[in-house]
């Protein structure tokens, strides 16, 4: 593969430049992102595409012209408050400026024949997302195209979140399976034939009345939220000082069938169930009567943003009386909480900020705000079946535990990613390790999967759930975090 690509200009000619404010979620990945970029991290997605057989370079570039033409979120840039800093917390006066006329540079890389297509196109996509997104300077899109001499076979393209959520893509990958591209079966069509809002028109909308109104009562709940949830503990000795976040991956057939019999015997969805047990974990190892979390709300419920090329997602935050609690009543705790959190929709990421650092001068304690779940459904809900314990016990012998590297990284203490997929569920926690030990997070996920496995086959009263929680010990089949 040839060392320095060759460059094709992809033009484009879409009408008037505009400007317009960010849409709340834009606002929150924007933070997000300039809190990734000091620690040389990026909060890209990443896509790869093959190519359909005789699909030509010259099909790729106009695909690519068209795309940019449709949706102008991916030929936007970010416009700085003048004011502002342009740190973390102060993304709330930025905006978006919609280009247009523009050039793409497709990168096009030649295989030659001591390297196979599909393994030079996954280094390609990791060369692409390993530097941060500019989102003031460069268009939220890169891309580069792989194959032999003449011979394209696949398309990588690497985004920017402040333009796109996993969502956002499914029309994307519409037009491009429609143009030049293979659909994998993991990447579902989109819901409906239109278009969805614009983020100028996303933006728009917030700001109108109706958005108002249910952004106020929004900011009313997670107040009571913040007024009730438990103070944070002070980081432990010995916290690490580089190497910050850590990122502890876990896969087991245990988990799997556990989370599935949980969900059969409760009634509620898998999703509720990892909260809920997440709640109870983070609870009983600070010794709080509450538990808090996060969960990301996608807000993709109306034909109008189902299929938008933005992101429409964002943190809710809710909180759960814990102490006293069975789990079973624990789990339909959660499920309550959650949907009435998310039956309020979204709010403005900088009033919720502002909202956090006045509960806290009233209350006079530290609150940690960031513990969150992330569910991500690839495939169907694991099978909601009864399981035994022997069952359980067998299986969890095949259960591994490792350290990974992570690009993903989020201002958050614990941040759990669980991926559902055909061959299962795979949790990775993201561990701010100036809060919390790797040995704490390792402790925290073996407590997990040991309560959801005792959940799994018969009801755990208050006092067993707290016994369980507080005995968990890792089980290594990997190799200790250094």
């Amino acid at each position: 593969m040839r060392t320095t690509p060759e460059h094709r200009a992809v033009r484009f000619a879409a009408g008037e430049a505009r400007r317009a404010p960010l849409t709340w979620s834009q606002q929150y990945y924007l933070a997000e992102t300039d809190a990734a970029r000091p620690l040389g991290r990026g909060l890209a997605i990443r896509r790869l595409y093959e190519l359909r057989a005789g699909v030509r370079e010259r099909d790729v570039v106009a695909a690519l012209r068209d795309l940019l033409h449709r949706f102008e979120g991916l030929r936007s840039t970010v416009v700085r408050d003048p004011a502002g800093t342009g740190g973390a917390d102060d993304c709330a006066g930025a905006g978006q400026r919609v280009h247009a006329e523009g050039t793409l540079h497709l990168a096009v890389h030649e295989v030659d024949g001591a390297q196979g297509p599909a393994e030079a196109a996954a280094a390609v996509l990791d060369e692409l997302a390993a530097t941060p997104f500019d989102a003031a300077e460069e268009w939220p899109v890169r891309a580069a195209l792989i194959g032999p001499a003449g011979l394209p076979r696949f398309l990588a393209l690497v985004f920017s979140h402040v333009a796109v959520d996993a969502f956002a893509l499914l029309p994307v990958t519409d037009h491009l399976v429609s143009a030049v591209a293979v659909r994998r079966p993991e990447w579902p069509p989109a819901r409906s034939r239109d278009a969805g809002r614009s983020p100028r028109e996303q933006a728009a909308a917030e700001a109108a009345e109706p958005a108002r109104r249910s952004a106020e009562r929004a900011l009313r709940r997670a107040a009571d939220t913040f007024r009730t949830m438990p103070a944070a503990p002070p980081a432990p000795d010995g916290a690490a000082a580089t190497d910050r976040y850590r990122f502890l991956s876990r896969t087991s057939p245990a988990l799997h069938q556990a989370a599935g019999a949980v969900s059969l015997r409760t009634g509620e969805s898998v999703a509720t169930v990892l909260a809920a047990a997440m709640i109870a974990v983070d609870a009983h190892l600070a010794d709080s009567p509450t538990g808090y979390l996060q969960l990301l709300a996608a807000n993709r419920s109306r034909p109008e943003t189902v299929n938008a090329v933005v992101p429409c997602s964002q943190p809710v935050p809710f909180c759960v009386p814990v102490a006293g609690s069975s789990f079973p009543k624990l789990v339909r705790a959660t499920a309550s909480a959650a949907l009435g959190a998310l039956r309020l929709g979204s709010y403005p990421p900088d009033r919720l900020a502002e909202l956090h650092r006045v509960v806290e001068r009233e209350r006079g304690v530290r609150l940690d705000i960031t513990p969150t779940l992330n569910y991500r459904p690839r495939a169907g809900a694991p099978p909601r079946r009864e399981v035994t314990a022997a069952e359980l016990e067998e299986s969890a012998a095949a259960g591994v535990t490792r350290w990974i590297p992570g690009d993903l990284v989020w201002r958050s203490t614990r941040y759990l990613s669980a991926d559902v997929s055909e061959s299962g569920i795979r949790l990775v926690l993201q561990v701010d390790t100036r809060v919390h030990t790797p040995g704490w997070a390792e402790r925290w996920t073996a407590a997990l999967e040991r309560l959801l496995c005792a959940a799994a086959t018969r009801e755990v009263a208050a006092e067993e759930l707290q016994r369980v929680v507080q005995q968990s010990q890792p089980t290594r089949q990997e190799p200790r975090c250094r």
